[in-house]
């Protein structure tokens, strides 16, 4: 694990932004790295491994609502009947 994951997931109180589950944790770029994103803070955000999967998967839907220097506000909105396992 990265210095950059460990003070993201301390940032996120080691929850999951989207659900709040504690466990298996991902710290996930929310401009993807192949999209020339950067591993800082700014740009990760803490998912569980369900709705990491979820958001890569196209069953949610991150939306930046105000971009901030460490931290951003986020929203995420689930499609349809998805929810994390």
């Amino acid at each position: 694990m990265t210095n950059i994951n460990v003070q993201c997931f301390i940032r996120d109180k080691w929850k999951c932004r989207c659900c709040g589950f504690s466990g298996n944790l991902h710290a996930h770029h929310i401009k993807f790295r192949s999209h020339g994103g950067k591993d800082e803070l700014c740009n990760l955000v803490t998912l569980c491994n369900s709705c990491h999967s979820g958001l890569h998967m196209g069953h949610l839907v991150l939306e930046i609502l105000q971009p901030l220097i460490t931290d951003n506000v986020i929203k995420f909105t689930r499609k349809g009947n998805w929810s994390p396992e």
